[in-house]
């Protein structure tokens, strides 16, 4: 069976060797597939230097800040910086703390296939068919595995060097105008898997304080909420018969509160319409057994807050196919909107600890006295007229007019 990266070979041969050995590792050396798929990353790297003729960083040249210098040259969009990331910090932490996860190989070598056509299609024929990535074959039963994974890494090696030996030629056939466009185009391509989109997610999560990973803190594997933690819950089942078996994605949880719900979809999938459909039905059965995680209740709601998203940067033009939506559901009022990033645990505190129904309630009882005083809100006598002629309340502000009060 042909290696997943095997299109690379005839324009990027030191590609294809890295993933096809990273696929090889797989099954018995789980902690060499990440270190080979980092090894991956940091290649197609350092090839954009070197076909675009950009000399690396002057100061400290290391993968991260080559990373960033090709960002500032709009070549590396946020998906593709998200890829790197992950590939980069897997192999990190496989080096220095000899980490190995046949789960968390199985979903990188994917994004690895995926950042492989998103650079071919930038760097060599931009019209490239993306060819869909399949469950590499086990191939160490054979009896000759051992001497082709020694010819790969001899390979490997040889290509390494032939590398090092190269400067930046920037002999590409394109300006850097063009290629910039050509990235962005094939990036907008790209597919994410849902667990492509999951394992994203986790390292957005977690930058924002958040305790998440979605392949060890899982419900069935006996994650439960605990006191000093703010934990994504993957998994977390309902009682709804909507979605994947009724669980939610992930639970978000501030100690022993679920405080919200997040769905995670792939890529192109009408994201306000799973707030609506999919987030609301679990927000809405949570089991019995949980209720002592509950917080409140909105109406059918026993979670105040949803979110869904597939990974992707907010863009306009794809509006409701991008971005981190969010709705709260405290409020039947309250509509889909779409933000740059995920709340931390402190910002979701702060607007649960908001008192809407009160603040509300406070207006209806609000005296004109107040709009009056100096101390106050100390307004002209026509906002005073124009308050008291849209009252439905003799005496009393209504609640719609505190709000053109509180724009004057």
């Amino acid at each position: 069976m042909k290696s997943n990266f095997e299109f690379l070979n005839p324009a990027f041969p030191m590609l294809s060797n890295l993933g096809g050995t990273a696929e090889n590792y797989l099954y018995t050396d789980t902690n060499s597939c990440l270190i080979k798929l980092g090894l991956f990353g940091e290649t197609v790297v350092n090839l954009m230097l070197q076909i675009d003729g950009i000399e690396p960083p002057t100061y400290e040249n290391t993968h991260a800040n080559r990373i960033r210098l090709l960002k500032k040259e709009g070549l590396i969009s946020q998906g593709i910086d998200d890829i790197l990331y992950a590939l980069r910090t897997k192999r990190n932490k496989a080096v220095h703390d000899n980490y190995d996860s046949f789960e968390d190989c199985v979903t990188l070598l994917e994004m690895a296939h995926n950042l492989g056509i998103w650079f071919f299609q930038t760097y060599a024929d931009g019209h490239e068919k993306p060819t869909p990535f399949y469950l590499p074959e086990d191939l160490s039963q054979q009896s000759n595995f051992e001497v082709l994974l020694n010819e790969k890494e001899a390979m490997i090696q040889q290509l390494t060097e032939q590398l090092k030996s190269l400067e930046s030629s920037g002999t590409g056939s394109l300006t850097l105008q063009e290629r910039v466009k050509r990235a962005s185009t094939a990036s907008e391509r790209m597919k994410l898997s849902e667990n492509e989109t999951r394992y994203l997610i986790d390292a957005q999560l977690r930058k924002v304080g958040w305790e998440a990973d979605t392949v060890n803190l899982r419900y069935s594997k006996g994650t439960r909420p605990q006191k000093g933690r703010n934990l994504a819950i993957a998994e977390w089942p309902t009682n709804s018969k909507v979605g994947d078996h009724g669980s939610a994605d992930y639970a978000l949880f501030i100690g022993l509160k679920l405080v919200a719900i997040v769905e995670a979809k792939r890529m192109m999938v009408d994201i306000p319409s799973v707030l609506d459909y999919q987030c609301k039905d679990y927000a809405s059965t949570i089991k019995e057994e949980h209720a002592d995680y509950v917080v409140n209740k909105w109406n059918d709601y026993k979670v105040p807050l949803l979110f869904a998203t597939n990974g992707r940067k907010y863009l306009k033009q794809i509006e409701t196919k991008s971005g981190i939506w969010f709705l709260d559901v405290r409020q039947s009022s309250n509509i889909p909107r779409a933000q740059q990033g995920w709340m931390s645990p402190s910002g979701i505190m702060e607007l649960l600890e908001k008192d809407i129904e009160a603040a509300n309630q406070s207006l209806k009882v609000l005296e004109y006295d107040l709009l009056r005083d100096p101390d106050g809100l100390n307004l002209r006598d026509y906002q005073i007229k124009a308050i008291e002629a849209g009252s439905p309340v003799p005496g009393k502000p209504s609640e719609v007019v505190e709000v053109v009060c509180v724009r004057i």
